[in-house]
């Protein structure tokens, strides 16, 4: 595809690319086209070899000394943001920071905004949009399955879809234009079918990438895993366990747990939450009662539940038939708790549909046995490997929908031989849809927008 070429911006702009916080070693970025006299000016270096580090000595504007640092400079066409680039790397103290973008800002540089220099690399065709959003991907991400799935679209791969799927699209459009300018041209039955075959996988193709959507959703906002049961069976116990922290309080009173508590842990490279809630009983506290509608509204929401019985206890005929319903469609692992007890449950009552553990929160390899039975229903059910996958953002997939309407449209009209100038234009509108994930250079409120998310030096 080729893209309408957009005049880059002059301003050299500087920033911190490392926390503000103290540490090691700081650096300090600079973009644009005051580098090389940057260079000059301040390292007394007119000729920098690219891409090499650079032992100096830093010395303001009014020729004080403020750190011996290291800077390494970028031609344009070898750095991220398709500007030459200078990375200075001082030591991590905050006032030396300071010092020195005081000093850059004096010499005509200006401070970067939030997500400029991908914006640049954009603009400069260093990267497509779909590749600028997976950097901001890769700095969010909070397990490894996403950072893993964000370098797969920065590569390129998701770009290489789009790019073939755009292809064939335009392709069609050139044909319907050529119908249209020449009438002996006219799309017949037979290039009717060939038209078809071509648009089916097409549609095939984006469909699977929408729904791709709903995985990113669960992945970014955490696999929700909720611990429910009866009141009094060591949820909280178990979810301590799990977490390898004394976060829920404990107490051998029934009831004790009145709200949900949950917090985030990666489990086998996937970032999931756990929820400790209120035990499931009826009850005439209010309080009680209104933790007990907060679980089943926790319920809903979650992916697995751990559902923690007493092992030591018959089997909670009323329990199970308030909670039947409402679990049928989850994935369940039911959770026998304090096995260190004499054993009364009556195993055979459980629904054989459910995985079954047992365990004692009092015994230390009570969050193992749990969690190696999370990460096999895990593995179970995201079977694909989705570190391989093109899993799209919700920007990204709100475009494919639209998308995926018009080629639909596109296909209905074609087998009903209708006016090619319609055709045509559901055509240009999935097109439009396609480039606007790639990337248009001249919708800049669309880029503000994006790239105002980013953090400050990327």
């Amino acid at each position: 595809m080729i893209l309408e070429f957009v005049v880059p911006e002059q301003d050299t702009i500087v920033s911190l690319a490392t926390n503000a916080g103290e540490s090691a070693i700081g650096v300090i970025r600079i973009s644009g086209n005051l580098c090389i006299k940057l260079c000059k000016d301040i390292f007394k270096t007119p000729y920098p070899t690219p891409r090499k580090s650079i032992l100096k000595d830093y010395v303001s504007l009014n020729g004080n000394f403020i750190d011996q640092v290291l800077f390494v400079y970028f031609a344009n066409e070898k750095s991220y943001t398709g500007e030459e680039i200078i990375e200075i790397a001082f030591h991590g103290n905050p006032l030396i920071a300071n010092q020195i973008l005081n000093d850059l800002l004096k010499r005509n540089c200006r401070l970067a905004n939030p997500g400029e220099y991908t914006k640049r690399a954009f603009l400069n065709g260093k990267i497509d949009l779909s590749q600028a959003e997976s950097v901001a991907q890769i700095i969010s991400a909070k397990s490894e399955v996403e950072i893993e799935i964000a370098n797969n679209h920065l590569v390129g791969n998701f770009s290489k879809i789009l790019q073939d799927i755009q292809s064939k699209l335009i392709n069609l459009q050139a044909r319907f234009e050529a119908s249209i300018d020449f009438p002996e041209d006219e799309i017949s039955s037979q290039n009717s079918d060939e038209i078809t075959n071509i648009i089916s996988p097409i549609i095939i193709s984006i469909n699977d990438l929408v729904q791709s959507g709903k995985i990113s959703k669960s992945l970014s906002d955490g696999i929700k895993v909720s611990l429910i049961g009866p009141p009094n069976v060591g949820k909280s116990s178990i979810f301590n366990k799990l977490l390898h922290e004394k976060r829920a309080l404990v107490d051998s009173k029934s009831g004790t747990t009145r709200d949900y508590i949950s917090k985030e842990i990666v489990v086998n490279g996937y970032n999931v939450e756990f929820f400790d809630t209120a035990g499931i009983r009826k009850t005439e506290n209010q309080i009680e009662a209104l933790g007990v509608e907060k679980t089943f509204e926790i319920l809903i929401k979650s992916k697995i539940i751990l559902l923690v019985l007493d092992s030591s206890l018959p089997f909670p005929t009323s329990f199970f038939e308030r909670i039947k319903e409402k679990i049928k469609s989850h994935d369940v692992i039911i959770i026998g708790n304090k096995s260190d007890l004499k054993k009364v449950l009556c195993q055979n009552l459980l629904p054989k549909h459910f995985s079954y553990v047992e365990c004692s929160a009092i015994e230390q390899n009570c969050s193992e046995i749990i969690t190696n039975e999370v990460e096999a229903l895990l593995n179970h059910k995201f079977v694909d490997d989705y570190t391989t996958r093109i899993i799209v953002n919700k920007r990204q997939q709100n475009h494919l929908k639209h998308a995926l309407k018009s080629i639909e449209e596109v296909r209905r009209l074609v087998n009903d031989s209708l006016n090619e100038e319609i055709i045509l234009q559901e055509l240009k509108i999935s097109i439009g849809e396609i480039n606007s994930i790639i990337g248009i250079k001249d919708n800049e409120d669309m880029l503000t927008e994006l790239f105002k998310n980013f953090c400050i030096g990327k």
